[in-house]
């Protein structure tokens, strides 16, 4: 009986924990993304200000999974973003994970430090010279990319694709596949090699 008692009482303190962990994310995410909507509020009102004139992509965000293929994607991104005078956004998104009968659980905070460094160390390999910014966050990736396009007014996304989630996704792959179907912009996507 006592053995029984302690496992339901580890199972209790195991799902606190990983509340505790998702609600974090959640209100690190939220944070980030305000922090970054106001910014780009900002850069709107300055360049109507300044009179600029408009390009065709102000604003570009290129999800990368740090696969070879994202990496040539972000390549492509700074290309645009150099050609148009604009701001790139650099998204990585840490999945969360299913657990059966139990929701989701989302990445630790070390894990999106880990991403965090693995993406200062890309941009400082491909990104010199352009105006850009680094967002890590957690969830869905099609999720949060379409939600950070549609916060931080995105006028191009540019994706690596996989192609490898099945007949149907043939070409593309799950993500891209969701972001092409539901992106309210043009959607650039690099295909494998």
């Amino acid at each position: 009986m006592a053995n029984d008692e302690k496992d339901r009482l580890g199972e209790r303190l195991r799902e606190k924990g990983a509340a505790t962990e998702t609600m974090w994310a959640s209100k690190s995410d939220r944070a980030l993304l305000a922090k970054l909507k106001a910014e780009v509020e900002e850069r709107i009102a300055r360049d109507q200000r300044e009179r600029r004139k408009p390009r065709a992509f102000n604003r570009i965000l290129c999800a990368i999974d740090f696969a070879p293929n994202s990496l040539r994607a972000l390549d492509l991104a700074r290309q645009v973003a150099m050609e148009n005078e604009g701001q790139l956004f650099v998204l990585h998104v840490c999945p969360t994970v299913p657990v059966p009968l139990g929701g989701t659980v989302t990445g630790t905070p070390e894990a999106e430090d880990t991403a965090r460094k693995r993406l200062e160390e890309i941009a400082a390999k491909h990104l010199a010279g352009v105006p850009h910014e680094l967002i890590v966050l957690t969830g869905d990736p099609s999720d949060r990319v379409l939600e950070l396009q549609s916060a931080l007014q995105i006028d191009l996304i540019v994706v690596g694709t996989h192609g490898r989630s099945g007949v149907p996704r043939f070409f593309l792959g799950s993500v891209a596949d969701k972001i092409v179907r539901q992106a309210t912009c043009p959607v650039l996507t690099m295909r494998r090699e």
